[in-house]
Order: structure tokens, then C-alpha cells, then sequence
């Protein structure tokens, strides 16, 4: 297993290298990384969860005056071994001077093989608190004074794994993020098979059929879905209807690659780009038919969350938190927006099974059999969360 997870690595942080050695990229993100213009508004930031210091970039829009506007805000995941910055570096900026959005580029933990990568239920993934990390990114920025964000237009989009990291976010962050666009990275098998998100959330996916890297639609990498697999779930989450209408870009590139966008008849909107002949890659024109960037962005504005949450503003935080994944098995991960120190854990009856101190992320479960239980946290000032977990 270990030399199919070592393969399966190395074929996935060769997407940072294509990036660089695609000329239609290279130049223009060397050129961003070392120009004044594009990066004088954007600002390195660090934010601590539960002790661990996290890093993001974010980028304010030439002439922002939060006193005046309300802005969306839009998250941005890099692939594996990628770092924030150089996402920064693909074009987002010099669209949100013109279209005025707040992006921000959040920094991925290393995983065992020592590559930024995201909790995302994946052979490679990290075991760093990256929901928790999202989720108090908004609220930091939605608290800034110096910025004013619609907390009803909040967006993410990942690349490769931070694709696959979007979907995680999705499953359990529904109620904060009102739309996404994932490239080239498709659902976990984990995500997959428990993706109940309390909100469907319109999705636009981007993917290669030949993708050597995260395979379209045979040959599946341990762990992650094929698209068409990632697309059926989708289907049941965001209502198809049965239909769907099928569009070809216009190919006037000479890249070997054409588009057809196919957009499924659901309650809530779906989309796959289908990218035919394309590998691992994001298209870019002029070299290619179509901008991911500007694709990105047209499909997301689009979009208002129904009903976002703003726990944290309009909510005690010491009260809130959350224990995923639920179903579970052997752990469940904590995200701790208050100052919880103690958990109990109660049969569904009321019997107390366990108590002791809350852990740092991971609360071990192994010893428990298959049922239903509640998880009692209490924080300093006698202040309680319950949630109910189902232990397979």
C-alpha cells in the first residue's frame, strides 16, 4: 500500500509542475508574482486554530472603500504541493479590480510526505483542522473593520486537490458557502458516500478526459471518485430533473482540445465542463479556448446563499462546534469555536459511557459499538453543545 500511496503522489504533485511548464501560464504568473500593481492590496495573514498558525493571502481591489461596498468574498485552494501565493499568481486579482470581489488564497498543512495538501478524506490528505481553518477565515474577515464582505456571496474553488477539498467543504460547510467551481479534483470516496450537505450548492466542475492524474471516468485512484461518479452524486443533491443540455465552446485554439459544457436540469445548478483530450491541466487563452479564471467567476456571481449562516456574529461562539464525520468509525474530528475543555459521551439512552478533556482535533471513538450517541461539551462557564453521533 505504501509504494501505491508513494505512486499515487508522485502523480498528483506533477500537476505544479505542468503549471509552470504550460507558456501560456509561466510567463504572465511570473510576471504577476513581481509586479507592484497586481499585489500592492494584498496582504499575508496568519490565523490560529486551536494553537496551529495558518497561513492566507488575501487581495483587497484597487480603490475598496468598505464604508462603501459590500463585497463577495472568494476562497481559493491550491493543488497538492502547491502554496497560496503562487495561486494568487492566476489571474483573480487583476479580476476583482474589475468585477470587485475579495479573493483570498489559503495556505494547505503538510501531509506525511511532507507536501501542502487538505483534510479531505484522501490517501494523501493532511490531518491539519482545514474546515475549522475556512470557517474562521470568514469570520476573521467578516469581523475586519477594514473590510465589508456579503456574507450572503461567499465562493470557493480549488484546484486538484483543492478541488477535492471543496466538495469536503460543501459536505459539511453548506450553510456558509453559496457556490463553487471545482477543477480537476473530483469527490473523495468518503465525501462521496456520506455527501448530505444541509444545502445543495451550485456547482460548475472542470475536468480532462484524459486526466492521468485524477482519471475522468476509468482507472480510479484509491480514495477519489471518477467525474461521472462525482457528477451522479451531484445529480441527487441538486435535483435533476432528467434532462440536460449539451453546448460546445468554440474551437479556435490549436490546442487539441475542445469544450462542451453540459448543464443539467436541477433545482439547484449544476454544470460539467467537459475539457476533451485535456490532461491534468487549466485552460488559459489565448492558448486555449476558454479562461478558468473568467469561467470561474461568471458562474459564481451568479449566486446568493438562501439563508448563510453568520454564526459567529450572531451567535455565541462558546457554544458552537462540530464533530464530523457523522457517520463515523474510529475518530471524529472536532472543530472547536469556543472554549470547550470537557466531553461526555452518553448512550442514546442516557447512560454515561466516557468523560474526560476535549482533544486538540482527533477524538478517538474505537472502543464504542455500532449505535447512536450524544457528545457533551461544556466550556469553563458551564455552557453546553450536544450533538447526536451515529458510530457505524
Amino acid at each position: 500500500m505504501l509504494g501505491t500511496v508513494v505512486r499515487i503522489s508522485q502523480n498528483i504533485f506533477k500537476f505544479e509542475l505542468k503549471l509552470f511548464e504550460m507558456k501560456k501560464l509561466g510567463f504572465l504568473l511570473l510576471l504577476a508574482l513581481f509586479s507592484t500593481n497586481v499585489f500592492s492590496q494584498q496582504t499575508y495573514e496568519t490565523i490560529s486554530i486551536n494553537g496551529v498558525e495558518r497561513e492566507y493571502y488575501m487581495y483587497l481591489p484597487t480603490g475598496y472603500d468598505p464604508g462603501t461596498e459590500e463585497l463577495p468574498l472568494l476562497l481559493m485552494l491550491h493543488g497538492i504541493g502547491g502554496t497560496a501565493l503562487a495561486t494568487s499568481g492566476y489571474g483573480m486579482n487583476q479580476l476583482a479590480d474589475s468585477e470587485r470581489f475579495i479573493p483570498v488564497y489559503l495556505q494547505g498543512a503538510n501531509n506525511g510526505w511532507g507536501q501542502s495538501a487538505w483534510n479531505n478524506g484522501t490517501l494523501l490528505a493532511s490531518d491539519a483542522e482545514d474546515l475549522a481553518f475556512i470557517s474562521n477565515v470568514i469570520d476573521t474577515i467578516n469581523t475586519d473593520v477594514n473590510v465589508n464582505i456579503n456574507m450572503a456571496r461567499v465562493y470557493m474553488t480549488g484546484i486538484s486537490m483543492g478541488s477535492i477539498m471543496t466538495y469536503t467543504a460543501c459536505r459539511y460547510m453548506s450553510d456558509r458557502i453559496a457556490a463553487v467551481v471545482c477543477h480537476i479534483g473530483t469527490m473523495s470516496t468518503e465525501d462521496m458516500n456520506n455527501f448530505t450537505p444541509a444545502y445543495p450548492v451550485p456547482t460548475l466542475h472542470k475536468h480532462g478526459t484524459d486526466d492521468q492524474t485524477v482519471p475522468y471516468d476509468s482507472n480510479p485512484v484509491p480514495s477519489l471518485s471518477l467525474v461521472p461518479e462525482t457528477i451522479d452524486q451531484l445529480k441527487i443533491t441538486n435535483g435533476w430533473n432528467g434532462d440536460s443540455t449539451v453546448t460546445t465552446i468554440p474551437d479556435l485554439a490549436a490546442d487539441g482540445i475542445t469544450v462542451d459544457k453540459i448543464v443539467y436540469d436541477c433545482t439547484t445548478p449544476l454544470e460539467l465542463w467537459r475539457m476533451n483530450d485535456a490532461d491534468h491541466i487549466l485552460l488559459f487563452e489565448p492558448n486555449n479556448d476558454t479562461n478558468s479564471t473568467e469561467v470561474t467567476w461568471e458562474f459564481l456571481k451568479q449566486y446568493t446563499h438562501p439563508n448563510p449562516s453568520t454564526s459567529s456574529i450572531e451567535k455565541n461562539k462558546s457554544v458552537e462546534a462540530k464533530l464530523f464525520p457523522n457517520p463515523a468509525k474510529e475518530s471524529l474530528q472536532f472543530i472547536n469555536h469556543g472554549e470547550f475543555q470537557r466531553i461526555d459521551i452518553y448512550s442514546f439512552d442516557g447512560k454515561l459511557i466516557k468523560e474526560g478533556l476535549v482533544p486538540n482535533a482527533l477524538i478517538n471513538i474505537d472502543f464504542l459499538e455500532a449505535g447512536t450517541y450524544l457528545f457533551k461539551l461544556t466550556n469553563s462557564k458551564e455552557q453546553i453543545a450536544i450533538q447526536k453521533i451515529i458510530v457505524e
